[in-house]
């Protein structure tokens, strides 16, 4: 599996096991940077044949994560463009949206508040077999506590400060996580 450089993100092969074995239409990551996370969902669409859709949004207000433009023409050099249409829009101007999905990834500079304000936005989805992943929510990382007491979520990696983790009804999905 090739997969984009990962720096602090060890778990994309994680990523991608997860699109693979979801097989989401409707995809969503709000938070997409330059472009890794969503070039791996992407491969993983392609290299399974999922005929998907991914919205990505960011604001790209740190030069840490570069432009809008950088982000596509990364998407361009990976060869999965046609899968993914790229936003600039602000995590708080989503969630006054009704966008549906089947996958959503979140990647904010996470910590209990983001993902709080994100559960109750989408928990009715999460609730009809909506899957959300978002990076963060292990013990080594600060700021977390309050979600994990609201929420039932489960960290699919190792107890690392850029951890990934996954929340989904258990009644509508036998993942195993």
């Amino acid at each position: 599996m090739n997969l984009p450089p990962s720096g602090k993100y060890k778990w994309l092969p994680t990523l991608y096991s997860v699109v693979e074995t979801l097989h989401p239409k409707k995809i969503i990551e709000l938070g997409s940077g330059w472009g890794v996370t969503t070039i791996t969902i992407a491969l993983a669409c392609r290299e399974n044949n999922i005929d998907a859709n991914i919205n990505a949004y960011d604001i790209w207000n740190d030069s840490y994560w570069g432009t809008y433009n950088n982000t596509l023409e990364r998407y361009k050099e990976w060869g999965v463009s046609e899968y993914i249409n790229l936003y600039n829009k602000d995590f708080y101007e989503w969630v006054k949206t009704d966008e549906d999905f089947d996958l959503l990834y979140f990647d904010i500079d996470n910590n209990s508040s983001k993902i709080l304000d994100l559960y109750n936005k989408v928990r009715p989805q999460i609730e009809n077999g909506s899957v959300v992943l978002f990076e963060g929510g292990s013990d080594v990382r600060p700021g977390f506590d309050l979600a994990k007491e609201k929420i039932n979520y489960k960290v699919l990696t190792d107890n690392i400060k850029y951890s990934l983790s996954i929340v989904y009804d258990e009644s509508k999905w036998s993942l195993g996580y």
